[in-house]
């Protein structure tokens, strides 16, 4: 009797070890290779013809999903057709096609039609991808910069940059701004740079390699005496390429351009303010717009972005108005990074006593912006 009883003990705890045991692969996927190799672990996803899948024991593995026999799921994954999704628990090769167990029963399908298999929150976030808040998906850069100076020296210089874009399948939506601003007290005048500029653009795609755009750029500098200029437009792109690590987009259009200058003191003048003003200056005229915008990443952390537009004047096409910016930013851990800004803006036709061609570059500790 002892000895029965103590039979069944081990024997049932033997069971129960053994269970124990097999527990993870009760629970783990199973893929069968066409040469016979069979792996358990975890499918991950398919994608551009692999399956990724993980063993317990390895990092995980891209396997050639036509060398694939079958693959059995512990938890089904999500395969999107062209009529909707199909909840998967197992995909068979066979020689009339893919036979796939659904909730609904077996489905035979055309392997063209089996290339993407996503976990349900994977699928979730695809589908949220397609039409994201306007208010989501948006990345960038930020940075401010500060420099003073007193003692002998009386200097303070300010200086900042952003530049934010959001990318879906369809469309982009790209903006920048920059000011930098100087003052030196024991100089006449003052004010040694006081410039801001910014501007936006949004592109929607017509095909993969056609898009159209409308844009608007906006810049004012105080020792230019420019108000403001306004430079508004759009018309068509092409992007010339588009790679994970680069893009690089061609563009042609027609804007307008709107610019005030404000009445200024001559140099030399010391009669009342009434007699010593020249005149304000207001210019309004259409102009092309033929550009560019290229894109690189370095590494995992590293990104360069610039953009250069020329505006010929259609009245007098010997007149022209160019502008240049850029930005190279490097991420410094998850949350900062090192952003440098530089800005250029030409015009061949300035007021008289002011210079053509302003640069403003600005670089310092910046915050990175994402928002998914």
């Amino acid at each position: 009797m002892n000895l029965r009883f103590r039979l069944c003990s081990i024997a049932i705890y033997l069971a129960v070890l053994l269970l124990y045991l097999a527990a993870p692969a009760l629970h783990a996927d199973t893929v069968v290779m066409k040469n016979g190799d069979r792996l358990t672990g975890t499918a991950i996803k398919l994608e551009a013809g692999k399956l990724t899948f993980k063993a317990a024991y390895a990092d995980p593995i891209a396997l050639a999903w036509d060398e694939v026999a079958s693959l059995t799921l512990s938890k089904a994954l999500v395969l999107p057709t062209s009529k909707g999704t199909l909840s998967v628990t197992s995909v068979e090769r066979s020689a009339s096609g893919l036979i796939v167990a659904t909730p609904s029963g077996p489905a035979t399908l055309d392997p063209a039609a089996v290339t993407v298999l996503r976990s349900p929150a994977d699928q979730k976030a695809y589908e949220a991808s397609l039409n994201p808040n306007w208010g989501h998906a948006w990345t960038g850069a930020a940075n401010v910069s500060l420099a003073l100076a007193r003692g002998n020296s009386d200097i303070a210089t300010f200086g900042a940059g952003i530049t934010a874009a959001r990318q879906t399948r369809t469309d982009k939506t790209s903006l920048y701004a920059n000011t930098l601003y100087s003052e030196n007290a024991h100089a006449i005048p003052s004010t040694s740079a006081n410039a801001t500029g910014g501007g936006l653009r949004y592109d929607h795609n017509v095909n993969p390699k056609l898009f159209v755009f409308g844009s608007g750029d906006f810049s004012a500098n105080a020792l230019q005496n420019l108000d403001l200029r306004s430079i508004i437009g759009g018309g068509v792109g092409w992007h010339a390429s588009r790679t994970p690590k680069q893009t690089f987009d061609v563009m042609g259009g027609l804007v307008w351009t709107h610019e005030n200058y404000a009445a200024f003191y001559t140099a030399n003048a010391t009669p009342p303010p009434a007699e010593i003003l020249t005149h304000a200056v207001v210019n309004s005229f259409p102009a092309l717009d033929i550009g560019e915008q290229y894109t690189r990443k370095f590494g995992a952390g590293s990104l360069f972005t610039e953009q250069a537009y020329v505006y010929p004047d259609l009245s007098t096409l010997s007149q022209f108005q160019f502008t240049l910016n850029s930005t190279f930013s490097t991420k410094l851990g998850k949350m900062f990074n090192w952003v440098t800004t530089f800005s250029d803006s030409y015009t061949s036709f300035p007021p008289a006593g002011t210079l053509d061609n302003d640069v403003i570059l600005t670089t310092g500790l910046g915050i990175t912006l994402a928002r998914p």
